[in-house]
């Protein structure tokens, strides 16, 4: 038989893929020990090519994709994070303040008239500090966080009168009619003097 490329040769050899008759010049020997003729080892190779170069593009799109698949934080993630943060900064404040040694609560002990007004002045003037240098409009006010809610201290206000004063900031007294002792004294921002008529 002659060799479809070469008429005038005879073939010694067939295409494996288009079973052509092919002649020693023709005949490609490809790895797998296969014969092929050229037009059909050229269709090999492009589908060689066409094939690495998918592969090769579907490697590109998968780690394309799996980069997209990696957190990256949303607008909304920043503001979960930063919120959280900021709850566990206030927490933290909190606690600490929390923490932090308040000035002890005072009692006032009924049986010394100047030490029933000392202490009331001093609960007086830890309340102006906390208040600007503003004093309370009743002593009712120092309670809780200036005068220690007990009966005591509960006792001693009912006996006590007070009256804010432009000049002197308050005036402070026991009352007459209270059977404690100390009716003739009158405390205010200053001092405890005795009361003048």
């Amino acid at each position: 038989m002659a060799c479809i490329y070469h008429p005038d040769h005879d073939s010694v050899a067939f295409c494996a893929k288009c079973e052509a008759d092919l002649c020693e010049d023709c005949v490609i020997r490809v790895e797998d020990g296969r014969t092929l003729c050229h037009r059909c080892m050229l269709a090999l190779s492009i589908e060689h090519v066409k094939s690495e170069t998918s592969i090769l593009i579907q490697t590109e799109e998968d780690e394309l994709v799996g980069l997209k698949r990696e957190w990256h934080p949303t607008y909304i993630h920043k503001i979960l994070l930063i919120g959280a943060l900021l709850v566990l900064v206030l927490g933290g404040l909190w606690f600490h303040l929390s923490q932090t040694e308040q000035p002890p609560q005072i009692t006032v002990e009924s049986r010394d008239p100047v030490e029933v007004l000392a202490g009331i002045q001093a609960a007086l003037e830890r309340y102006a500090v906390a208040h600007s240098n503003r004093y309370p409009d009743s002593l009712y006010d120092l309670l809780p966080g200036f005068l220690a809610v007990s009966w005591e201290n509960q006792r001693v206000l009912r006996y006590l009168e007070y009256e804010l004063d432009q000049r002197e900031g308050y005036r402070l007294r026991i009352q007459a009619d209270s059977g404690l002792p100390g009716a003739d004294l009158v405390a205010n921002s200053q001092d405890i003097n005795p009361l003048s008529e």
